[in-house]
Order: structure tokens, then sequence, then C-alpha cells
């Protein structure tokens, strides 16, 4: 065998011996992500089980500093929660536990349970919700689209000055949906990197307090799933509008 074939037999032998350690780093790194998913699952009950308990302590007699100190752990838990389902939603996302289900649904009926929950949520901020909707049936997947707008609602409301518009536009073929608000703004450098896991924007010190560096990452990963793409219009100190598109029937 001349030096030519040695060195075209050795590259092939590199090569497959690459493809082999990166499929089976790809099937560790899926255990892991399955591991981790059912760590957290089993995690959250004696959380619930905490909540429960503090509930309960709520309802009997205490002093104003009792109250105090049951209010602050109330919502230290469900900033555990909260860190908790976007654990389970992203170790899910990477070994491949959540399917896309597509089928056919009024969009109005979605977006009319969230908007009432998160103008509930937006008041108790002192904040307001505008919702402007459109009656038309889509087709995609009801469960992961709600997901999508849960988490960038609370984004929304974390750094929205006063203002979050929940908007829905109809077109010919497909349905626009934006969530904006009109908070601290994202700099353009900054928006390549606020789908990374744990990223948080440094425009507001305060709402970074409140977040997990999760909820976009989880939005991103999703979206592919749905065959979508969100894009994001912002300019320091007037806001951002995040935007996604999904076929009408």
């Amino acid at each position: 065998m001349d030096k030519k074939h040695e060195n075209c037999a050795e590259l092939a032998a590199k090569f497959e011996q690459a493809e082999h350690e990166l499929i089976e780093s790809e099937r560790l790194n899926r255990a892991k992500s399955y591991f981790l998913a059912q760590a957290v699952h089993d995690l959250r009950q004696p959380l619930q089980a905490q909540r429960i308990f503090l509930q309960l302590l709520q309802n009997t007699k205490l002093s104003s500093e009792q109250q105090n100190l049951i209010n602050k752990s109330m919502a230290s838990l469900e900033n555990m929660q909260t860190l908790m389902d976007n654990y389970l939603d992203l170790s899910r996302l990477d070994y491949g536990g959540i399917k896309y289900a597509p089928s056919k649904f009024e969009l109005k009926v979605l977006t009319d349970k969230i908007a009432e929950e998160f103008s509930a949520l937006s008041s108790a901020e002192h904040k307001h919700l505008q919702y402007i909707w459109c009656k038309t049936e889509v087709f995609s997947d009801q469960v992961l689209l709600e997901r999508i707008l849960r988490n960038l609602l609370s984004n929304a409301v974390k750094f929205a000055k006063d203002t979050v518009v929940l908007e829905c536009i109809a077109n010919d073929t497909d349905i626009t949906i934006n969530v904006s608000d009109n908070g601290c703004g994202i700099s353009a450098e900054e928006i390549p990197y606020i789908f990374d896991e744990f990223y948080q924007s440094g425009q507001n010190p305060e709402a970074r307090k409140k977040g997990t560096g999760l909820g976009l990452a989880i939005v991103k990963k999703i979206s592919a799933i749905l065959h979508t793409e969100i894009q994001v219009e912002s300019q320091v100190g007037q806001g951002s509008r995040f935007t996604l598109n999904i076929p009408r029937v």
C-alpha cells in the first residue's frame, strides 16, 4: 500500500472514530437529560407538599411578623417551583420527551384563557395587559403553543414599565402573535444571546433577580418543534416585541 492510500485509510479510521465518539456523546447527553428530568419530577412532590403546609399555616392565627415570614417563604417556594419546572422542560426537550402533536383548535379559546390569567398577574404588579384577539382556527400543538405564550408573557410582565400587549393578527395563510412590553428593552449586542440557557439581560438588574434565564431558551426549543421561528424587535428604553407565526386552517 502506497503512502497516499495509507493516509486515506488513516483519515477514514479517524473519521469513523470521531463519528462514533459523537454518537456516544449524544447518547450520554440524552441519558443525563432523562436522569435530570426524572430527578426534578421527583423533587417537585415534596415542594408541592411544602406549599400545602404553608397554605394551611397561613389560615391559622399569626402575628404580623409571622405572616411576613410565611409570605417570604411562599415567594421563595414559587421561585423554586418555577426553576424546577424550567429544568424539567429543558431536560425533556433535550432527550426528546416532548413530542409535536398538532391539531385544529380555536385560537381565541386559548388566548382568552391566557389573557385572563396574565391580566390578573399584571394588575398585581400594577401593570396593564392589552389584549387584541382574532377569532380563527389554527393548526398547531396547543399545549406547546401555550407554553411559549406563557413564557413570553411572564417575561413581558417582569420587564414592562406599565403595559404588556398580547396581540393576534389574522393573515391569509397564518396567524401572527405578538407579545410586547414597554420596558427597558434589549440592546442590539445582547439580542443574539437572549435565547441561550441562563443568559439574562443586564438592562434591568431588579428584574434579573426574579428570573432564571431559562424561559427564552425553552421558547426557542419549543418553537423549533412547532416549525416556527421567534422574531425579536427591541430598543433600549422603549421595550421589546416577540413575534411568531402559526398556520391557520
